[in-house]
């Protein structure tokens, strides 16, 4: 490519990102893959990383982990995919060597990781991405006819995290579920409880009402509750025979939801949390939950189940295109960082379209 830099959102500290010219990626193993992304999306773990809550990610770093790519080079290596592909980008890529690939843990890879957030990846909050180790399974994952790049953007991230904090709560057809804090992975919990693992009832919890609207509006869910107007628990327990739901899953990560959580839940349900907690410690009512044999779940997602839910998609099983409120190019994505970021203008998604540059 003739082109020698792009525009890419640059992490260079707390509270310090803007676009700027960054040199373009280029190939340097024979399984890099180097992809112009054809959309973009932000996702909650890039506001922490900005705002300087996470640890240890060094900067200046492009930031995002959530695009689709139309593939424009590859290594020699690379064989299943091509120039021309539409390919859906797995957040993070596994170098498959280090012990965290063996235990499938592909996010703490040392030489892989998230894209743009710790370890060496840039990110795709940028014109052009590249993608090591592109030969792993589930590293790209071409786009089937007939889908677009919106069906499938919510897929690899808010659908596999969901998918793996249902499963890890080992939950199971009948059961009931609240889901607090309903944003894009909650909603997406609420998608696959409700429409693939067959929950008796699920219940939508959030601060922000225009997202439990739009869980029951969806018919996601069956109640939805807003802990500003409603005594949630209370609620809970009332709709669950007194005893509150077999499994919560969390998302917030706050040790007010944290709390919540175990008070809705029965003895011996289960508590999943799939939060990335911005705090160092979350105080958590632990006589309670000993008392009542509650266990607490938490973990990060392991690409599991896209194989099952792009199928789903396919099928019309699933659709996640309800949670797409927001669509702007790559030059507005400072706006869209704080927009998304203070949940403002019922943002529940924004989505990042390429780069539009000026004639000249």
């Amino acid at each position: 490519m003739e082109q020698k830099t792009m525009k890419a959102l640059v992490y260079e500290g707390p509270d310090k990102y803007s676009l700027k010219d960054v040199p373009m990626p280029v190939i340097s193993d024979p399984h890099d893959v180097i992809g112009r992304v054809t959309l973009g999306a932000i996702c909650t773990s890039d506001i922490h990383t900005v705002k300087g809550e996470l640890q240890n990610v060094h900067y200046p770093k492009t930031m995002g982990h959530e695009c689709c790519l139309e593939v424009v080079e590859v290594g020699s290596k690379i064989t299943h995919v091509k120039p021309g592909d539409l390919c859906i980008v797995n957040p993070g890529v596994a170098c498959g060597k280090c012990l965290a690939c063996k235990l499938g843990i592909v996010v703490a890879c040392k030489n892989g990781g998230v894209f743009g957030s710790r370890g060496p990846l840039e990110g795709c909050h940028a014109e052009y991405v590249k993608i090591p180790y592109a030969h792993h399974k589930n590293g790209l994952i071409k786009i089937p006819e007939g889908l677009t790049e919106e069906d499938v953007i919510l897929l690899p991230d808010m659908l596999a995290t969901a998918w793996y904090g249902l499963k890890n709560a080992d939950f199971k057809e009948g059961q009931t579920l609240a889901v607090i804090g309903v944003g894009p992975v909650g909603l997406s919990a609420c998608v696959l409880a409700k429409k693939v693992f067959g929950a008796k009832q699920v219940i939508a919890v959030d601060i922000l009402q225009n997202r439990v609207d739009m869980a029951l509006n969806q018919g996601i869910a069956d109640l939805g509750f807003n802990p500003n107007t409603d005594e949630v628990v209370k609620k809970i327990q009332e709709a669950t025979g007194g005893l509150g739901v077999d499994v919560v899953l969390e998302t917030p990560g706050l040790e007010e939801t944290m709390a919540m959580s175990v008070a809705a839940t029965r003895p011996s349900g289960i508590v999943s949390t799939i939060a990335v907690f911005s705090e160092p410690l979350v105080p958590m009512p632990l006589l309670d939950m000993i008392l009542r044999n509650i266990q607490l779940k938490m973990g990060i997602q392991k690409s599991e189940g896209l194989e099952e839910m792009l199928e789903w998609i396919k099928d019309g099983k699933i659709d996640t295109k309800f949670m797409l409120t927001h669509r702007a190019s790559l030059n507005d994505l400072e706006k869209g960082y704080k927009i998304f970021g203070d949940h403002e203008d019922g943002c529940v998604k924004w989505l990042i379209t390429p780069y539009e540059r000026p004639n000249i």
